[in-house]
C-alpha cells in the first residue's frame, strides 16, 4: 500500500472514532486495567511500544443494553503492514461490559474491531503504537502523492494514443485509483484550514486575547473556545472529546468530558466557553456529525 493510502486509511479511521464512536452508547476502550463495574483505568489513545511486546486491556461496553451474545470478536489490523489478528472472547452474561489483555508485538497504529456473534460491528476504535507521524507530515505527503498521481494519469493521457495495449491497462488503472483516493483524500483534508483558537472572550464575532496559557482564579480559569474555518463547517454538529494529560509522561490519558455543540451546516464559526477547575494539559478533539476527526487543539492551565 502507498503512503497516501496509508496516511488516508488513518485519517479515515481515526475520523469513525477517536477513541470511540462519538454517536454511539457503545465504547471500545484501550486500558491499564478496569474497575468492578467496568470502569475502564489509565486509558489512553496512545502506547509507548515495547520490545518485548506491548500489553493493552481492550474493555468494550455495550452501552445500557446487556449481551444478548455469548462471544465478542476482537479483529485487530496494522493499518500500514496489514497484519491483521481475530481473538474470541467468552463474554460474561446478564452485564455489558467485558474485558481481555492483548499484548502488541509491533509497533504502528491499529484498526480494533469488535463483532458479536451475528458478525454486527458493534464498535470500531484506533489505538496508536509507538510513535507517529506528525499530522502535518502526513497531510504533506497526502498532498504529494494526490498531485504526483493526478500529474501522472495526465501525461499517460496525453500519450494514451501512442502506447502499447499493457501501457493502456495501466493508465486506466491508475485512473480508477486516482478517484476513489479523491473522494478520500477530500474528506480527509476537507477541515485541514480549521482553526482551534483558545481566548478570555468573543465579541460581537471578535476574539479577544487569544492564548493557550491561563492561570487559575479562586474561581477556576475561564476560557472561550471557538472554532474558525474559511469554508463552511458543513455539519450539524460537533462533538467536542476533552482529555487531560496525566502527571508524567506525554499520555493525554484522562478523559474528562464529551460535549455536542449544535451549529447551522453553513456556519463558519462556532465559540463555546469551558470553565477548568484543575491545573494541567488540556486536549480537545473534534469531530463532525459523521464522526470524521476535525481538528484538535491544546491549552495549559496553571495554579
Amino acid at each position: 500500500m502507498n503512503k497516501a493510502k496509508i496516511a488516508v486509511t488513518f485519517f479515515t479511521l481515526a475520523s469513525l472514532c477517536l477513541f470511540s464512536f462519538s454517536l454511539s452508547a457503545q465504547k471500545l476502550y484501550f486500558c491499564k486495567g478496569y474497575s468492578e463495574t467496568g470502569e475502564p483505568k489509565g486509558a489512553a489513545e496512545d502506547w509507548a511500544f515495547d520490545n518485548k511486546g506491548t500489553e493493552v486491556t481492550l474493555l468494550y461496553n455495550n452501552g445500557k443494553t446487556t449481551f444478548s451474545f455469548s462471544s465478542l470478536f476482537f479483529v485487530l489490523e496494522n493499518t500500514a503492514t496489514k497484519k491483521t489478528d481475530k481473538v474470541e472472547l467468552k463474554v460474561a452474561q446478564n452485564r455489558n461490559w467485558d474485558a481481555m489483555k492483548y499484548t502488541f508485538k509491533e509497533a504502528g497504529y491499529y484498526s480494533v474491531s469488535v463483532f458479536g456473534n451475528d458478525n454486527k460491528l458493534l464498535a470500531k476504535s484506533l489505538v496508536k503504537i509507538g510513535a507517529p507521524k506528525a499530522k502535518e507530515t502526513i497531510n504533506e505527503e497526502v498532498k504529494k502523492k494526490a498531485e504526483e498521481k493526478k500529474e501522472a494519469v495526465s501525461k499517460e493521457v496525453v500519450n494514451v494514443e501512442q502506447v502499447k495495449t499493457e501501457e493502456k491497462e495501466v493508465v486506466a488503472e491508475v485512473k480508477v485509483e486516482k478517484q476513489q483516493e479523491s473522494k478520500e483524500v477530500k474528506e480527509v483534508l476537507y477541515y485541514d484550514d480549521l482553526k482551534v483558537i483558545f481566548c478570555e472572550q468573543v465579541k460581537e464575532g471578535e476574539i479577544v486575547n487569544e492564548k493557550t496559557n491561563y492561570k487559575m482564579s479562586d474561581l477556576g480559569a475561564y476560557v472561550e473556545i471557538v472554532l474558525k474555518s474559511p469554508k463552511t463547517l458543513n455539519t450539524g454538529s460537533i462533538t467536542v472529546d476533552i482529555w487531560k494529560k496525566e502527571t508524567e509522561g506525554n499520555s493525554y490519558s484522562e478523559h474528562v468530558d464529551e460535549e455536542e455543540l449544535k451549529l447551522d451546516r453553513k456556519s463558519k464559526q462556532i465559540n463555546f466557553h469551558r470553565s477548568f477547575f484543575k491545573p494541567g494539559e488540556y486536549k480537545f478533539s473534534f469531530f463532525n456529525d459523521n464522526s470524521v476527526w476535525m481538528t484538535t487543539g491544546y491549552v495549559t492551565v496553571t495554579q
